[in-house]
């Protein structure tokens, strides 16, 4: 599964979440529709949805103006740790070595700008912690935030 498909099984999909992953590339135009197409199946009235879901003939700058006002005011530090928390659990369903694992987890760390509570997930930690367990730690606690303190 995806990040995106991660996030929109949580329910953890929005709008924000959606314009930032295409500003940061995680996810392409055809998902955007496709979320967009989803939406308007599930009764959706927007007309703002309606325009995303058709808008193959938008270029990138016009797609996010149209997303941006669908978009309730959100905080970006919260967008963030949503798709991190997504990428995490990627890593961890795969069906990849525990090396391979662990150079993704190096990836996601540095695209994420070196989080303060990933530090132990960093190779390069002085903890003596194994990085796939540090990076279990640090999903768990992004779902207990995310997930299971939901009202």
């Amino acid at each position: 599964m995806s990040p995106l498909g991660v996030l929109i099984s949580f329910g953890l999909a929005c709008w924000s979440t959606i314009f930032l992953g295409f500003r940061k590339r995680w996810i392409r135009r055809d998902d955007i529709f496709e979320y967009a197409m989803v939406q308007l199946l599930n009764g959706c009235e927007s007309e703002h949805v309606a325009i995303i879901a058709g808008g193959e003939y938008l270029s990138d700058e016009e797609l996010l103006e149209v997303i941006s006002k669908q978009m309730d005011k959100t905080n970006c530090v919260v967008e963030m740790d949503k798709w991190r928390l997504a990428f995490l659990l990627c890593i961890g369903a795969s069906g990849d070595s525990d090396k391979n694992k662990i150079n993704r987890l190096q990836e996601i760390y540095a695209d994420f700008d070196y989080p303060e509570d990933m530090a132990s997930c960093s190779i390069y930690s002085q903890d003596g912690i194994d990085p796939l367990v540090a990076m279990s730690q640090v999903t768990e606690r992004l779902m207990e935030r995310f997930l299971l303190n939901r009202p």
